[in-house]
């Protein structure tokens, strides 16, 4: 994992390709209404080149209050990559609809073909909320299983007073239902955020025997750790939780804590993993459940997200490759 400061990194030039000798074979962002939304393809190099740039979006926002915030998001996306990309594609699902957004980022994925059987893509996982996130790379590591995959994750200069409220439903996400076998404990663990409502749903729903709740330390800024442990603290207080700390800021470091947690426990629990913290950390919840079928990741669906002042400014950008090192 690299960190920049994102002020910095243009001054030194910007996020260059993957490799120096060719252009990406695909660059994937999802256009939101947060103003991190077009900060890493603000930042591209000008030598950068993908042959193909895919703009995923949730049609909700497309409408209503958040229209007049995520168009012009998405008209500056396309306008900066249609510098950087042979082609650009717009691809609309919906994060009320699972199938829906299942089904969008699995066509628009299914169309980019690739010469090289080890191609190059880089992911923006910034602004995607985090079940089409999981979606998006699961299906690239399916269907482009000798790919090179580098992640971008912008960290904000401050999160809003609120990020969502309330909630519509719990359901597992596409593809990793994990068994779940009667006789068996069924154990949550959780990696928390700052939307306490959502877990306490969480709970509510799978009524697990344990809970285990990480606080992400260390965290992508050190003043959103005491933010953190405060938010989780009407969950500390309802039952005995067992706490633990994981890594905010790495893939790497929060998947290898993830499955020291689970090695003894996977085999007589049902285990139900939520990944509520970083997109970062939500890629290491996926490599887990890559490698253990047992392990269910679950979502709790957001009454509404707080689109006025979710986030303010982008200041430090985390990279991060997930190749044969950080897999293994």
């Amino acid at each position: 994992m690299s960190r920049f400061r994102i002020a910095d990194l243009k001054r030194e030039g910007g996020i260059a390709t993957r490799r120096s000798d060719a252009p990406d074979d695909l660059f994937l962002v999802c256009a939101s209404y947060e103003p991190r939304t077009t900060a890493v393809a603000e930042a591209f190099a000008a030598t950068y080149r993908s042959k193909k740039g895919i703009i995923y979006c949730n049609r909700e926002f497309l409408e209503g209050p958040a229209r007049p915030v995520v168009k012009p998001n998405i008209d500056k996306l396309t306008d900066l990559l249609r510098d950087k990309c042979e082609e650009v594609h717009l691809v609309d699902g919906g994060w009320l609809d699972a199938k829906e957004q299942f089904t969008a980022v699995r066509d628009a994925l299914k169309s980019a073909t690739f010469n090289a059987p080890e191609a190059s893509i880089t992911v923006d996982i910034t602004t995607f909320n985090r079940e089409a996130l999981l979606v998006a790379m699961a299906l690239i590591r399916s269907l482009f299983p000798q790919a090179h995959i580098r992640i971008l994750y912008v960290s904000p200069e401050e999160h809003g007073e609120w990020l969502s409220r309330g909630f519509r439903c719990v359901r597992n996400i596409m593809g990793f239902p994990g068994t779940q076998q009667p006789s068996l404990p069924t154990l949550l663990v959780v990696l928390s955020g700052f939307e306490p409502h959502r877990v306490v749903k969480l709970v509510d729903e799978h009524e697990p025997t344990i809970i285990y709740m990480g606080i992400g330390d260390p965290p992508t800024k050190p003043r959103f750790l005491q933010r953190n442990v405060e938010e989780q603290k009407v969950i500390l207080a309802r039952q005995d939780v067992k706490q633990f700390a994981f890594s905010a800021e790495n893939v790497a470091g929060c998947r290898d804590c993830l499955e020291k947690l689970l090695a003894p426990r996977i085999a007589d629990h049902n285990v139900i993993l939520a990944p509520m913290s970083t997109k970062l950390s939500s890629v290491a919840a996926l490599l887990v459940a890559e490698r253990h079928c047992e392990v269910q990741l679950t979502y709790c669906v957001p009454g509404e997200y707080n689109i006025e002042s979710y986030s303010r400014g982008a200041e430090t950008l985390f990279v991060e490759e997930l190749n044969e090192e950080s897999d293994s």
